[in-house]
């Protein structure tokens, strides 16, 4: 799997359309298939930051979307709603691993705990 984010900073009078038309175009990619999975988070830390996070299987799949007219629509309305932040490609290998890595760390947290 491969991902891709966008940290989006907007103000209070766009904050409401950015939403709306980010929503838009997350369900627009989920509904086509193009992607593995689209999603928005707001940064609770600072008021009016977005993370737009976007997954597909394959490397090739991702540069074929960057391609599409969908992708620069995402890229339009961040620039005329917020401020682009930073972006960039996450690459995940193997997902099983890493949550088999995270539940191994908590099940010896918690023999730990057992031993006190």
């Amino acid at each position: 799997m491969i991902g891709f984010e966008l940290a989006i900073r907007s103000d209070d009078a766009h904050r409401a359309e950015l939403l709306q038309t980010l929503k838009q175009l997350c369900e627009e990619q989920i509904a086509s298939q193009d992607a593995a999975e689209c999603r928005v988070f707001e940064d609770l830390c600072h008021s009016n930051g977005f993370l737009w996070l976007q997954w597909w299987r394959s490397e090739r799949q991702l540069e074929e979307h960057l391609q599409t007219v969908g992708f620069r629509t995402l890229l339009g309305t961040v620039k005329v709603l917020g401020t682009l932040e930073s972006a960039r490609v996450v690459g995940l290998q193997d997902s099983t691993s890493v949550m088999s890595a995270f539940l191994t760390d908590r099940i010896n947290m918690s023999d730990h705990r057992s031993e006190a």
